[in-house]
């Protein structure tokens, strides 16, 4: 080939690929113009369920559905399947088949469109068509049982006249319209006689005879259409009396018409129609609903249309229902069909939203695909028992949501997939119409999902001859389904093998919640394929069978289950338990391989109360048993000889337990099972298998009494005696044991640190989930590392670090807690803190916290609170214990040993119980922080000045101990007066002590070591009434001196033994008696010096004052005092200073225990020193100032103090807490503060003349801050804000007022300095700088927040506090009265500050009576009350519930609660939902609104509410909503009914409103809105009244989305196409290389 045609090809190949590419581009636009009819959303309602099968099911589009034809069956339907298809259930219309039309009826005004086919031998009319719009008699509508037929005038007919009657070949008809004449005959039965009377006369002419002349009527034809509206041929006979047009022929006349020349009449081109093809269409018999719409033309000459079936057969499906026949037609109530109906196809009524009720004939055979889809408002259809409906397409009924009943009649042999699908409210459905074996039923097969969502349905029943196996899906979202009944051997269920999306765990954990909870079972013969079925996939199983006398199906009152064990594969993995009506457990198999039983519950509908005897005796495989809470009795023998029993769960503390049933080494069966090789035993000879109970530890506890009794032993005869443990599980998992030698229970073992991470063993700790023993892996390492922990492992640590002793533990092991301290330090030197908690312990005793030798003490013991009846502390129990803090014993505790806190030098903090009447030696000794014990409400003790008193009749009366802990040195005989004795050690080791004046006591001994130990200590004085010192009362005392009466007479041999000051000489300790005494000889003896004169130590006191005369201070003369150490001095009276006031002496001349000289002390006169008070103080009652005012003044704002200084974190100040004028007495004034959200920042407006700040608030971040009134400055005129105040801030800032002098030229500014942070909170007009301020009016809210200084013409908000309990918000009062507020009826609104001070009160009322009454309702809103028209009540306050959601509504204003319903999206959990009144949520929508709107709010109406979520229990606000959502229906709020569709709402964001979308509907005659929620805050529905249209409610109930529409794919695939034909390139051939 040339280079030259090379190049030729090349150019033609792309002008082609450019030309093809434009075509296609240009087809691509011409399909993406092309108009649709519009795929509306009611539609997409069919596109949705359509789809789901995608989603649900693979393998075929369909299960049971009635295709078009055998193509589309192969395509869209399982192989083999035998459902027939459409075109041989109702025939399909041909294109180019005559249309007919009805004409009008003048009864209702409907008209039919219908195609004449012959079917089958016989003739039938097929509607195709319907007037919508016309109006029906009480809304009923007739389906006919014959029509006429009447087409289109054509050709010759003329314009005008309508329809013409028409026959089958879709000819025009016509007849013969004759009109009479009048015409002279001779009557030849009167012949004229001529004049002879005898002779008839001739005519003379002719010669004719002649007759007498009488009128006769003959009639001349013409042939006329058969128009609709002429009756004149409506009565002829079709058979003979009429015409239809064929050019050539002649047709003759029927009522003997004469032409011209008095022949009977002919008319040319006409036909007589004598034969069925040509005769009139009247009376045909209407068989069909068709499946197909029509294209209609009109002419505008006769205004008649004509109708054809479009190109492509116009099938109705699913992408376009809205052409349904009867689809969507709103005025249809009640349908009546008649007998001879056979089939209604596709969509035929298609969300005909007003259909009420259906009457069937006995004629139906089928009923189509989506024939009655969407009939929401549909109750009854009423389909004859022995009719021959045979068919019920897919989607037949779906979504009809006020039906609930229907019966399937006999004939039925085929159901399509969802034919019943989001029937909510359909309770009752039968398929067997007789309760017996003559249950006779076609039915062959059930397609997918046919019951979805029928959330009412509560139970199916299949008939005996049902045998197919039927996808599960079939009750798909079924949630309130009770049983399903297969009386067929055959019968059973499928799911899918490969990844169905619902499959049987997926309806098993739909009926594990409410309303079911897991009560669901499947009921059949016991030797069905169905009790195989549920045996395999271990779903409850009832059993029936059929009773042949009675000739009904039972019950036989056997309720099983079978559960696989998790670990066991296939069917040795599988136990089996049966129980009866009376809950009663009446046998059970255990997997060969199962070692781990979780007896189920419930099974069906009952539960297992009681285990009988021997059920699970000799089961030697068992490892584990988890008995459920239902379980309130085990048998005897139970689980006797399951000698591998290791755990028992107990879930009930309330079991009562038969003779042996657990003793589990009694094994008495033939043989071990398996490779059981028998029972073993340790080395001790006790059994090798240790058995543990785990339940609640409780005294009420049976199974834990069980345990700690003899009873609790399940050794065999030959075995070591053991008992079993009890452990009380997740999370204290503490473990108790039977002590038989001291016949308690014992605390054997409790969590320690090192030991967490040894819960991850399965095998010793069964009862764990696998996310505690996850979280017990990892807990100490993220607790020690300071990392975030799960709530698990906070529990676990918890259990570590906090033991709690429950009651019903008698005991602890000895040396446990030292053991486990021990354990820790070794593991990983762990030595965090305890702290324990006791309700038990019948006493603590010796060894409970130190070890079990009592050498050591537990280190780690910061805190003991006993609670319970613990009777006794032995003696030294916590001696030792360095780390012990605190101790908190408010129980029943009536005694505590000798030194029981003994060496507890961290001990500080003790509160004894008022029980305790006895206090053992010296409890608290060495416990040098201790300074105080409380004593609650004791009559046997007291504490006072870090002395611990026995009481007596209220008075001291014994010294028991003195704390070590005490600050003062000395002890004053006041102190002691009174007091009758000292327990012996009660002053030991108080190594801060000096002096102890016991004089006025009235002692009698001084017991042993009673000052032992008090190395500081000087001087100890004895009252007169002691006559006994015991031996080493002063071991190791200090004691230089001691002073006692001639009464003393007896001393101890060892009394004055080790004294320090004694050793190396005696004389250096004085001995003060009187002369001769027991004591003075006896000290004599001893060599200590003696003494008659008891020690008085007198100090020295000077007062000094100021000297007028010298103008200083100076000695005040004859004024000096000698003073008993310890005793008060007198001070003389104050001489005075000028111009000041006496305020005190100082030092306190109260005790002198030196030489001091003390000086009177003076301040400045108080010119308000009889004035009244007021003291501001802050939060935290810091006095900020203090300031006198008159008796009934004042406190002007000038004076107020300065708060600009105040620092609250997270805070902002708001005001006084109480009015400031007309003050009558002193007191305190508090600051009050409003808290601050993470989204608060504080804005503040100041004056740039007088730097003062005049206002300020908080607003959200994000927000613009409020433009406020500025206040007027004498001489300068206000010229902008800076800042900008219109700008979005998201910080604390500060916006200044800046103004320009008046009249200057200059342009003089008084502009801010560069401050641009609010700094601390501050009140408006708190600042007392000078220059002119604007004026400050206070306004004063009381039961609300807003209080305030602002200036005239300001727009604070205020806001109610929440009502107390039972109350409601009513209204506000406000003083003045004329003051300008937004809202007087709404908790949150604004007011318009007047130039005068304002008070308003927030007023409550009681909530009305009728209480919180509950309606039900779905979750997706269809309202479930027992009414039995649905209709909403009219409370104001209510529950409404059902489905997995609850709306609880507490808020005024809200009528017909009983329409509200909600959905939350996002979740299958259950919730509840939370409408109430709040006052921080309605100050936000007040402050969003003013955003939106500007200060003045007085046109807007507004209803806030606070929208919260909750957990199931209602009691847990749910924080973390992140992707959740709630679709929320309520009655418009009842302020608001009267601008239905205005209505607003917007949640509140940042301050600002986040407006949504609302949606109208009405619901039972109350008008609603529906919105979607995306968070859960503030929520406001409201109308600017100044902007009103005709608004209305319209039901925009929510629909699914929009469908697409198969012409975007073609013009996509054509735009792609044009696409590759531009972009592709020629190949090109590169040229050789030149040699």
């Amino acid at each position: 080939m040339t280079k030259g045609k090379k190049k030729t090809n090349r150019r033609l190949k792309r002008t082609v690929r450019k030309t093809l590419g434009t075509l296609f581009l240009v087809s691509a636009i011409v399909v993406a113009a092309i108009p649709t009819e519009g795929l509306r959303a009611e539609e997409d309602a069919v596109a949705q369920a359509a789809h789901s099968h995608v989603d649900t099911h693979t393998g075929a589009k369909y299960k049971v559905s009635i295709r078009r034809n055998a193509p589309e069956k192969q395509s869209d339907l399982l192989t083999g399947s035998n459902i027939p298809t459409m075109d041989n259930l109702i025939p399909e219309v041909a294109e180019g088949t005559t249309i007919y039309t009805t004409g009008t009826n003048e009864t209702d005004g409907s008209n039919y469109q219908f195609a004449y086919i012959q079917n089958g031998g016989d003739w039938s009319a097929i509607l195709l068509g319907y007037n919508k719009d016309n109006t029906l008699p009480n809304n009923t509508l007739t389906i006919p049982n014959t029509v006429n037929a009447y087409i289109q005038p054509t050709g010759n007919l003329g314009t005008g006249n309508g329809y013409v009657a028409a026959n089958r070949l879709g000819n025009p008809l016509y007849y013969e319209a004759v009109t009479p004449h009048i015409r002279m005959v001779d009557d030849t039965s009167q012949p004229i006689l001529g004049d002879d009377g005898v002779t008839q006369a001739k005519d003379p002419i002719t010669g004719k005879l002649l007759y007498v002349q009488v009128e006769e009527t003959y009639y001349t034809g013409e042939i006329k259409p058969c128009y609709a509206t002429d009756n004149a041929w409506k009565n002829m006979d079709v058979l003979t009396q009429f015409f239809y047009y064929k050019e050539g022929a002649t047709g003759k006349t029927v009522f003997n018409a004469e032409d011209e020349s008095g022949d009977p009449a002919t008319y040319a081109n006409y036909a007589n129609a004598l034969d069925s093809d040509h005769q009139w269409i009247k009376d045909g018999k209407v068989r069909y609903i068709g499946n197909q719409y029509l294209d209609s033309t009109l002419d505008p000459d006769s205004n008649t249309y004509k109708w054809s079936i479009p190109s492509g057969g116009g099938y109705i499906t699913e992408a376009n229902a809205s052409k349904g026949i009867f689809a969507q037609a709103g005025n249809i109530g009640t349908l009546i069909i008649g007998e001879d109906l056979i089939g209604i196809g596709n969509c035929a009524f298609y969300e005909c939203t007003g259909l009420d009720s259906i009457s069937f004939g006995n004629g139906i055979k089928v009923i189509g695909n989506y024939a009655f889809a969407g009939c929401g408002s549909l109750r009854d259809v009423a389909i004859p028992d022995l009719c021959s409906l045979g068919q019920i397409g897919d989607h037949a009924f779906y979504s009809c949501t006020n039906l609930t009943k229907f019966t399937l009649p006999i004939n039925v042999s085929y159901v399509g997939d969802y034919a019943f699908a989001e029937c909510r409210f359909l309770s009752d459905f039968v398929m067997c119409n007789y309760g017996d074996a003559n249950d006779r039923s076609n039915l062959t097969e059930l397609g997918w999902n046919v019951f979805e969502n029928c959330e009412t349905l509560s139970s199916l029943t299949f008939p005996a001859n049902y045998n197919e196996a039927v996808d599960i899906s079939l009750v798909k979202g079924c949630k309130n389904l009770r049983y399903i009944t297969a009386r067929s051997k055959k019968m059973t269920f499928t799911e899918k093998e490969d990844g169905d999306v619902y499959c049987f765990d997926c309806f098993k954990e739909m009926l594990s919640g409410d309303p079911v909870n897991g009560t669901f079972y499947f009921e059949g013969r016991d030797d069905s394929t169905i009790h195989s079925f549920t045996r395999e996939n271990c779903f409850a199983f009832s059993y029936i069978d059929y009773n042949s006398e009675t000739t009904q199906y039972e019950k036989l009152d056997k309720y099983e289950l079978t559960v696989q064990d998790p670990n066991v594969t296939g069917k040795t993995g599988r136990s089996t338990y049966v129980v009866n009506s009376n809950n009663e457990l009446i046998s059970s198999t255990v997997g060969e391989n199962v070692s781990t039983l979780e007896i189920p519950d419930p099974i069906g509908p009952y539960h297992i109360y009681n285990i009988g005897a021997n059920i699970f005796a000799n089961n030697c495989n068992l490892t584990m048993v988890s008995l459920p809470a239902s379980v309130v009795s085990v048998g005897a023998n139970a689980f006797k000889g399951c000698h591998n029993l290791a755990t028992v769960i107990f879930n009930n503390s309330s079991v009562a337990i038969g003779t042996d049933a657990f003793k589990t080494q009694d094994y008495t069966g033939a043989a071990h099972r398996g490779s059981c090789t028998g029972v073993k035993n340790d080395s001790d000879n006790s059994p090798s298998v240790k058995l543990t109970f785990v339940g609640e530890v409780s005294p009420t506890s049976t199974p834990y009494l069980y345990a700690m009794s003899e009873d609790g032993r399940y050794n065999n005869g030959s075995q070591l005696k053991t008992y079993v443990r009890y452990c009380s599980g997740w999370p204290t998992n503490l473990v108790v044991q039977y002590n038989e030698e001291k016949g308690v229970s014992e605390l054997i073992d409790f969590p320690a640190f090192s030991q967490l991470s040894g819960y991850t063993n399965e095998t010793n700790y069964p009862y764990l989930t696998d996310a505690q023993r996850k979280a017990a892996g990892t807990a100490l390492d993220k607790y020690t590392h300071n990392q975030t922990l799960t709530e698990d492992q906070k529990q676990f640590i918890d259990s570590a670090l906090n033991v709690v002793i429950p009651e019903g533990i008698q005991a602890i092991k000895d040396g446990l807690f030292v053991e486990k301290e021990n354990a820790d330090v070794a593991a990983a030197s762990l030595k965090e803190d305890k702290t324990v908690t006791i309700y038990g312990l019948d006493t603590i005793e010796a060894n409970d916290f130190r070890s079990e030798d009592g050498t050591d003490a537990a280190q780690h013991l910061k805190a003991v609170n006993i609670l319970g009846n613990t009777a006794s502390i032995a003696a030294n129990a916590f001696e030792g214990c360095a780390a012990l803090e605190t101790v908190n014993i408010t129980g029943n505790m009536s005694s505590i040993g000798d030194y029981v806190f003994k060496d507890c030098p961290a001990l500080n903090d003790v509160t004894l119980s008022g029980t305790i009447n006895s206090l053992g030696l010296i409890p608290f000794t060495g416990c040098n922080q201790l300074s105080n014990v409380a004593f609650l409400g004791n009559d046997y003790f007291s504490c006072d000045e870090s002395i611990i008193y026995g009481m007596s009749g209220g008075a001291k009366a014994r010294i028991i101990e003195c704390l070590e802990g005490r600050t003062s040195k000395y002890v004053k005989p006041s102190e002691l007066a009174g007091v009758t004795s000292i327990a012996p050690r009660a002053f030991q080791g108080c190594d801060a002590l000096r002096e102890i004046d016991l004089t006025e006591s009235k002692i009698t001994t001084v017991p042993e070591y009673a000052f032992a130990d008090t190395a500081e200590m000087r001087t100890i004085k004895l009252p007169t009434t002691c006559t006994t010192i015991e031996d080493y009362a002063f071991k190791n005392s200090g004691m230089e001196r001691l002073e006692a009466s001639q009464y003393l007479n007896l001393i101890g041999q060892h009394a004055f033994d080790d004294l320090l000051k004694a050793n190396p000489d005696p004389k250096d300790v004085v001995i003060c008696s009187p002369e001769n005494s027991y004591l003075y000889n006896y000290a004599k003896l001893k060599g200590f010096t003696v003494d008659t004169t008891p020690l008085v130590e007198y100090f020295t006191v000077n007062f000094r004052d100021w000297n007028e005369e010298l103008g200083s201070y100076a000695l005040v003369p004859d004024a000096e005092q000698r003073v008993k150490g310890g005793e008060a001095a007198t001070p003389p009276t104050p001489a005075g200073k000028s111009g000041e006031v006496f305020q005190y002496w100082d030092p306190d001349p109260s005790e002198i225990t030196a030489d001091v000289t003390i000086t009177a002390m003076y301040s400045k006169e108080d010119p308000d020193a009889n004035k009244l008070t007021v003291t501001f103080q802050d939060w935290d009652g810091t006095v900020i100032k203090e300031i006198k005012v008159s008796s009934g003044g004042s406190i002007a704002d000038a004076d107020l103090p300065n708060t600009s200084n105040l620092v609250r974190d997270g805070y902002i100040f708001i005001g006084w807490d109480r009015p400031l004028t007309n003050i009558t007495e002193s007191f305190t004034t508090m600051a009050q503060y409003k808290a601050l959200s993470e989204d608060d920042i504080v804005v503040r407006y100041i004056n740039s003349v007088t730097k003062e700040v005049f206002y300020q608030t908080t607003i959200k971040k994000g927000t613009v801050a409020p433009s406020i009134q500025t206040p007027t400055v004498s001489g300068y005129t206000f010229k902008e804000w800076l800042p900008d105040i219109a700008t979005a801030i998201t910080e604390n800032t500060d916006f200044y007022a800046v103004y320009e002098a008046s009249g200057s030229n200059n342009g003089g500014t008084a502009s801010p300095g560069t401050s641009t942070s609010p700094g601390a909170s501050t009140s408006p007009g708190g600042n007392n700088n000078n220059g002119t301020t604007a004026k400050m009016y206070t306004l004063t809210v009381k039961n609300g927040s807003g209080s305030g200084s602002y200036v005239a013409g300001s727009q604070p908000i205020i806001v109610a506090n929440d009502p107390a309990a039972n109350q409601q918000f009513s209204s506000w009062s406000i003083d003045p009265a004329n003051t300008k507020i937004a809202s007087k009826v709404l908790s949150a609104t604004v007011i318009t500050m007047p130039e005068a001070n304002v008070t308003v009160t927030a007023n409550y009322t009681a909530k009305s009576g009728s209480g919180n009454k509950t309606n039900k309702s779905t979750g997706s809103g269809n309202s479930t009350n027992s009414n039995s028209n649905r209709r909403p009540n009219s409370t104001t306050t209510g529950n409404v519930s059902g489905g997995r959601t609850t709306v609880v509504i507490d808020k005024n204003g809200l009528s017909n609660t009983g329409v509200v319903s909600a959905t939350v999206n996002g979740s299958s959990d259950n919730f509840v939902i939370k409408i109430t009144e709040s006052a921080s949520a309605s100050e936000e929508v007040v402050k969003a609104l003013m955003a939106e709107y500007g200060n003045d709010i007085s046109a807007i109406k507004y209803f806030p509410m606070d929208i919260s979520l909750y957990d199931s229990t209602g009691n847990n606000k749910i924080t973390d909503t992140t992707g959740l959502s709630i679709s929320i229906t309520l009655p418009i709020p009842d302020s608001l009914i009267t601008y239905a569709g205005n209505n607003k709402v917007a949640g509140v964001v940042n301050s600002k409103l986040d407006k949504l979308t609302p949606k109208f509907s009405t619901i039972s005659g109350v008008s609603c809105i529906t919105f979607t929620a995306e968070h859960f805050s503030p929520y406001v529905i409201y109308v600017d009244t100044n902007n009103l249209t005709a608004g209305t409610i319209a039901d925009s109930t929510p629909k699914t989305g929009d469908a697409i529409h198969p012409k975007w794919f073609l013009s996509l695939g054509l735009a792609c196409l044009s696409i590759v034909f531009f972009m592709k390139k020629d190949k090109k051939t590169l040229r050789k290389a030149r040699a």
